[in-house]
């Protein structure tokens, strides 16, 4: 018989549900602390969930069973990791006076004549507390002080653990659990200094660059490497954000992935294949960690870190490891160390990339490929040789050309590159209130280059830095010119002129976009017929939506 759906909506993936319920937990927690949002909201989920969980016989009552408890155990686990984290957060000591603190020096951002410090391992008067504090001091008082020296500070010290500000929730002050603020610092002495080996090579990097290469490259490699933008001119890098690739000055997944990527070849192409891939594991994460510790162990570098060694730790124990539960189990490990990311903009970013490419990539490409074979039908069909002609009789399938394997590979990158922008637009315009015009051009131009680039930039400035500072400009030449043309486009060319302002997200507008887009993938097991229909419904819906909040 001709059914319309067949025995099972979807496959169920385990760790990838299990995310999702996880991520519902704790936005059923933030909602319920932050807006009392009543716990009968609880009774409509359940009632919206429950047609995905029919059963259409017997046998598969145990495994429906077992993956309800997944699911519950799932949303409870992430409703008590957000509501615990926020509770200890605000259970702190509470001050609002003048004093003195001594704390070591965990990050240092300069804005021109500002800088901001964040301390850890904090005294006030003596008394060691739990937390993290922000000092914002004249950049004039902080010269000589470097990451993991420890300081003395004196000023206005207020607590501030305050769920919301007026740019909204708290996510990455949580996040980090910075706890206090000090102003108007009247001093700031360097007391000592712990020992930090992240630290020192960051330093190292930081002096090697800067001798071996122009202000503005120099500022561009060290934001490229290390996330560190503030050598760059304001007006610059804000260009670089309405280009739409501001990503590639914040260390991430295109980084980390990069680099792990080229440790991969490395061990596949060097003697050190013959080592066991457990052997392999280990080498991985000590290179992807160290590189972490340079970079300041960002958010963003530790979600990357996390899912590449969860991808690679997946294959050693199965075959073939699925990428959405992949991407679920990091989802988890980085949620349960920290709730509150994700309310964070990079966690949102990074992970609805991989979910667009793990959904929209295949269903992308095929398109790209049926285009490209219609417009192959225009021209004559190639002639084959005698020798083609038995290969194709014997049965055997002939090798691809150069120009299959040239379209094989601008139609896979298409694919991965159009998947990732069509999940991330709607956070983009919700985050940041603009979408670039330029990013799909600009992108498909400056992401190879990094891709590529990245890990023999960084293979230049290590070798700059184990020899004598007086090689660093010969080692340096090629990325000191290299990055002086590329950066040349964003110093000739406004891409602020051509973007998408103004436009208003709304949650229900989230879930028709995102809903319309897995309607497109083959993850729905429905008639193509209806899974058209719902993926309109869906698109209908959302434009809708935007139409209500944003023109009447």
């Amino acid at each position: 018989m001709d059914r319309t759906i067949k025995d099972k909506i979807f496959n169920f993936r385990p760790l990838f549900f299990a995310a999702i319920f996880f991520c519902l937990g704790v936005l059923f927690s933030y909602l319920y602390i932050l807006y009392g949002i009543s716990l009968w909201w609880l009774l409509g989920l359940l009632l919206l969930a429950m047609p995905f969980f029919f059963c259409p016989n017997r046998k598969e009552m145990l495994k429906t069973g077992v993956a309800i408890t997944l699911l519950l155990l799932s949303f409870c686990i992430g409703a008590f990791a957000f509501s615990h984290q926020m509770r200890k957060y605000a259970d702190t000591a509470k001050y609002n006076l003048d004093t003195y603190v001594v704390g070591t020096v965990y990050e240092k951002q300069t804005y021109g004549d500002k800088t901001r410090l964040t301390l850890g391992d904090l005294a006030i008067e003596k008394a060691r507390i739990e937390g993290k504090l922000n000092a914002y001091l004249p950049t004039s008082f902080c010269e000589n002080i470097e990451i993991s020296d420890e300081v003395l500070l004196q000023g206005k010290l207020k607590t501030d653990v305050e769920y919301c500000n007026n740019l909204g929730f708290r996510a990455n002050a949580i996040g980090d659990d910075v706890r206090f603020e000090l102003i108007g610092a009247e001093e700031c002495q360097k007391v000592g200094e712990k020992f930090n080996l992240f630290a020192l090579a960051r330093s190292k990097l930081c002096k090697t660059v800067h001798t071996g290469m122009d202000e503005m490259p120099a500022a561009v490699t060290m934001a490229v490497l290390t996330g560190d933008t503030t050598g760059i001119e304001a007006d610059l890098l804000e260009n670089v954000r309405y280009g739409g690739i501001a990503h590639i000055f914040a260390v991430s997944g295109l980084h980390v992935g990069a680099l792990y990527g080229f440790c991969l070849l490395l061990l596949k192409k060097t003697p050190l294949n013959r080592l066991p891939k457990l052997v392999h594991f280990i080498l991985l994460a000590v290179i992807l960690i160290f590189y972490g510790g340079i970079c300041g162990f960002s958010a963003s570098v530790i979600r990357a870190i996390v899912l590449c060694l969860v991808s690679y730790l997946a294959k050693l124990v199965v075959a073939k490891a699925d990428l959405l539960d992949t991407l679920g189990l990091a989802a988890i490990i980085i949620l349960l160390l920290n709730p509150s990311a994700l309310f964070e903009v990079g966690f949102q970013l990074s992970f609805l990339a991989c979910l667009g490419i793990a959904l929209m990539r295949r269903p992308i490409a095929d398109v790209l490929f049926a285009a490209c074979d219609k417009i192959r039908s225009l021209f004559p069909k190639r002639k084959y040789t005698e020798a083609e002609e038995k290969i194709l009789q014997s049965g055997d399938t002939l090798p691809k050309s150069i120009g299959e394997q040239i379209r094989n590979t601008v139609v896979g990158y298409l694919a991965v590159s159009l998947a990732a922008q069509l999940f991330t637009t709607p956070a983009l315009l919700h985050h940041f209130g603009y979408l670039s015009g330029w990013a799909m051009l600009l992108n498909f131009l400056f992401v190879p280059i990094i891709s590529a680039g990245f890990s023999f930039l960084l293979l230049f400035v290590l070798v700059a830095c184990l020899l004598p500072s007086a090689c660093a400009e010969v080692v340096l030449y090629l990325p000191n010119v290299l990055w002086s043309a590329l950066m040349l486009v964003f110093e000739a060319v406004d891409f602020s002129t051509f973007s998408l302002t103004n436009v208003q997200m709304t949650g229900g507008s989230f879930v028709c976009y995102y809903g319309g887009c897995t309607f497109l993938t083959d993850k729905w097991n429905l008639r193509r017929r209806w899974k058209w229909i719902f993926a309109a419904v869906c698109f209908i819906g959302c434009a809708a939506t935007l139409v209500v909040v944003n023109i009447l």
